[in-house]
């Protein structure tokens, strides 16, 4: 739960407390999506108080667990008078998918259609559901009700197509149809979540999710397994309340029932299955999303439509559909059930429709809080209140062509014409005294490659023109918005409402007004420039900051199964285990029934993967394995069953490992060749000599040099040997001193001969746990590369990065680091004078820092439990 001070981008409503798997990973799918555009996003909780559908959520259900787990920042559950206090925390809500916006669904209210929503913040709706087709379920109350709801919406879009035709024709609103939000995340960031079950499957089987089980869909499931030719068959029991059911219904040897309710199961159980048969419309999605073989039982109680609509889609039509009065009869000649299944025209649509919705979820979260999602009038211009029709517009050139469209204008700038002089303007409304406070008021679609437009009055006796105001195009061109600005009426005849065409560059510039209005307001009412903010205090900085930080972390810990790094990482955390299981002094033959197979799952999806099995990391763990089978063979223990589970081509790798590369090794041997560098230097004459050196000669750096220094570094320890630490360096003079300029604290010194940038890989981290070790992993490593640079005969001087945002993103762009990344320390590096003077830096006395802790253990010391350390 995040602290109510809090800011946020976006609030997201929506059932994601449901206690099922579809609507968490829904949710999960647009929280990450939204983080990953930019934006920090607030989970909003379900508000009490409308009806007895709405309840008080249990803290402890998989659903609010999960959502401590994925680093959701919610809120408390509230009174729904309580919600409008939310509009000082977020500038953006939107509500989300499932059957939001279904009036036969008991839990739906005023809430899911924003009423609380200050006109100042945005209202954006992502694939939301009226449900089924059908239209006779919209009372006349609840559409006179949501209709004026949905039209102060800034943006909406629904999942169904038909739902668009729903929009326009009972709610009166523009609707796009955008892809499911799980559809909005690559299948990597699945497989990191299955990566983090708490149960192992492997082998072929039948997986079998069915939200609402009965007995004809068990014997279609049964049938299916025979026709299929699986001997086993996986249940996985709907979270919501469904395991005692399923384990009755499914009570027969040939089930197994999949453990422990969990989203990370769930999809570790669908990814690991040979073919996949569900009730279930996200149970159906993410059978594609693993690229599965599968088949849907269209779930009547749910909503046939919805599976319809998601089939035709991804282009299967119906040939994926069984029926629950299937039998092996018809199942036998069903030529659609294979173990394999083409998804290459598939997988294209998904990457389309993930594309295209991307770019729809990020226009709509930045456009203009006065775009309205309302429709146009029949005439073509926009629902607004006090919106007219401009009066006709003449141009004084041919730069201009106007047009009539609707029961507006539309103005094009001709090719080459979006130059200055070139004008056109109509006549305004009859307007206020000079010296009036005035509201400029223009509904209109602008197409324009300029930041900003400027608007102008004229007068039409002398051409004179004034500038009233200006205002930003912020990339919302070709959509209906309204803009007003605020002036004071000029003297000087000043009749006309004016444009110019040099502020409508690109192609087709120009402009569709469908609405004018000029009206006197109080000057109390004139929009002031917003009050120069007051500077943050030190708390308010340091809260930013780790917030900042935080977000870094869980985006990486999101995306981790993306990338190459967490790869490496996932195999060296396994074989790091298990090479400590070999060097145990009371070896327990048999050991690794969890890191074994993770590891061959691993080494099996890094070549399935088209991976490099020369990999250092991959070579590693082949050579584990090669240990871990010789050592079994040499005491007589049976560790075929493990054997058994990495595929033909890894084993073929384990065989032909070098034994060097890892295992276990004597403590007093040397792990890898030590390089001849200093021989005489000893390690004391290091340590004390080390200095941070801030002058140094002209003399080049060869990379040789700096090689062995980060060859020294690496035997820092790592976590689990995963080794996150990196180190970037640079050469070129204009570019290290404007990196130094930027982090500010070399001032006063010529510009080092080589700037070294120590980082760590938050892609190396697996869990959430580790939320700090990437500092303590890249301390330990930058100071092995500080003592590693005095040992090659350089000097260093280690320049800190605690530094705000702003900077760090300058660096980030000027130094290409990734995002992935944190940063440890710059390190200024060279050759240097032994005589120059550096200053003493005197260390305390070691009293100062060593505390002894030998007083005997009381009753009174806490008792733990291993439960309490994941809370």
């Amino acid at each position: 739960m995040t602290a109510p001070e809090q800011t946020y981008d976006v609030g997201i409503l929506g059932w994601w407390y449901g206690k099922n798997y579809g609507s968490i990973l829904t949710y999960y799918g647009l929280n990450r999506a939204i983080e990953t555009l930019g934006f920090r996003a607030l989970m909003v909780h379900e508000a009490l108080g409308y009806n007895g559908y709405r309840v008080l959520w249990p803290d402890d259900i998989l659903s609010m667990e999960f959502a401590r787990r994925a680093g959701y920042h919610y809120t408390s559950q509230v009174h729904f008078s309580e919600l409008p206090a939310l509009n000082a925390r977020a500038r953006t809500f939107i509500v989300g998918s499932d059957q939001l916006w279904n009036p036969v669904i008991g839990r739906v209210n005023d809430d899911l259609f924003l009423d609380f929503v200050s006109p100042e913040n945005r209202r954006v709706a992502y694939a939301t559901s009226f449900g089924n087709r059908g239209t006779a379920k919209f009372k006349p109350d609840f559409v006179a009700k949501h209709s004026a709801n949905l039209q102060q919406f800034n943006a909406i879009s629904v999942r169904e197509g038909y739902a668009v035709d729903t929009a326009r024709d009972i709610f009166g609103v523009v609707a796009t149809q955008v892809v499911d939000p799980v559809f909005l995340l690559p299948t990597s960031a699945y497989d990191a979540l299955a990566d983090m079950a708490s149960v192992e499957l492997s082998g072929d089987y039948l997986a079998v999710f069915f939200l609402d089980p009965n007995p004809e869909k068990r014997d279609v499931a049964v049938a299916l397994a025979e026709r299929l030719g699986l001997a086993r068959i996986v249940v996985i029991p709907n979270p919501d309340g469904g395991r005692p059911l399923a384990e009755e219904l499914f009570a027969d040897p040939r089930f197994e029932i999949l453990d422990e309710d969990a989203p990370e199961n769930f999809l570790h159980a669908y990814r690991a299955a040979s073919y996949v048969v569900t009730d279930s419309f996200h149970g159906t999605a993410f059978a594609t999303i693993f690229g599965k073989p599968f088949s849907s039982i269209y779930n009547t109680h749910r909503g046939v439509d919805r599976f319809k609509n998601l089939l035709n889609w991804l282009g299967f039509g119906e040939s994926r559909r069984l029926l629950e009065t299937d039998t092996a009869e018809t199942l036998a000649a069903n030529p659609n059930l294979s173990l394999t299944l083409d998804y290459t025209k598939t997988n294209a649509r998904i990457a389309e429709g993930r594309t295209r919705s991307l770019a729809w979820l990020q226009a709509a979260l930045t456009t203009e809080r006065g775009t309205t999602a309302a429709l146009p009038a029949t005439d073509g211009a926009p629902q607004r209140p006090g919106s007219k029709p401009p009066a006709p517009f003449t141009a004084g050139n041919a730069a201009w062509q106007v047009s009539a469209r609707g029961a507006g204008q539309d103005l094009k700038v001709a090719p080459d014409g979006a130059v200055r002089g070139n004008q056109v303007w109509c006549d305004l409304p009859p307007q206020p005294a000079p010296g009036s406070a005035c509201r400029l008021t223009l509904d209109w679609t602008v197409r324009s490659t300029a930041p900003a437009l400027n608007l102008h009055l004229r007068n039409p006796q002398t051409g004179a023109f004034h500038v009233i105001g200006k205002v930003a195009v912020e990339g919302r061109v070709n959509v209906v918005r309204r803009d007003t600005v605020d002036f004071i009426m000029p003297p000087g005849g000043f009749s006309q409402f004016m444009l110019g065409a040099v502020h409508f560059s690109g192609p087709g510039g120009g402009a569709w007004i469908t609405g004018l209005a000029l009206d006197e307001i109080s000057p109390a009412e004139m929009k002031k420039a917003p009050a120069k903010p007051k500077p943050p205090t030190h708390a308010e900085l340091a809260r930013k900051l780790a917030l900042d930080d935080h977000d870094r972390f869980v985006k990486a810990h999101a995306e981790a199964g993306r990338s190459l790094t967490s790869a490496r990482a996932r195999i060296m955390f396994h074989a790091h285990a298990i090479e400590k299981g070999l060097s145990r002094l009371d070896f327990r033959g048999g050991f690794g029934k969890i890191s074994v197979p993770a590891l061959a799952r691993e080494m099996g999806a890094w070549l399935q993967a088209g991976r490099d099995p020369q990999d250092a990391y991959f070579r590693t763990a082949a050579a584990v394995m090669q240990a871990y089978f010789e050592r079994h063979r040499q005491i007589d223990v049976d560790v075929s069953a493990f054997r058994a589970l990495f595929a033909a081509p890894v084993l073929a790798q384990i065989e032909a490992a070098g034994t060097a590369e890892g295992g276990v090794l004597a403590a007093a041997a040397d792990r890898e060749p030590v390089p001849e560098v200093n021989a005489d230097n000893r390690f004391l004459d290091v340590v004390y000599g080390r200095r941070s050196i801030r002058d140094f000669t002209p003399d080049p750096v060869s990379d040789e040099d700096l090689r062995r220094a980060v060859q020294l570094a690496m035997q820092a320890p790592s976590v689990c040997n995963r080794q996150a630490g990196r180190v970037h360096v640079f050469s070129d003079p204009l570019r290290i001193q404007a990196a130094i300029d930027i982090q500010g604290g070399f001032g006063g010194y010529n510009t080092p001969p080589r700037l070294l940038l120590v980082t760590a890989d938050l892609n190396a981290f697996l869990f959430a746990s580790e939320r700090n070790q990437a500092f303590v992993d890249g301390g330990l490593f930058m100071m092995g590369l500080l003592l590693g640079l005095q040992h090659v005969g350089l000097g260093g001087c280690p320049l800190n990065t605690a530094m705000n945002t702003q900077r760090e993103a300058a660096l980030r762009e000027l130094l290409d680091i990734p995002e992935s990344e944190v940063f440890i320390s710059f390190v200024a590096a060279g050759h240097y004078d032994p005589a120059i003077l550096t200053p003493r830096s005197r260390r305390v006395g070691v009293e100062q820092v060593m505390r002894h802790h030998d007083q005997p253990a009381t009753d009174a010391v806490p008792a733990f439990r291993q439960d309490e350390a994941v809370k």
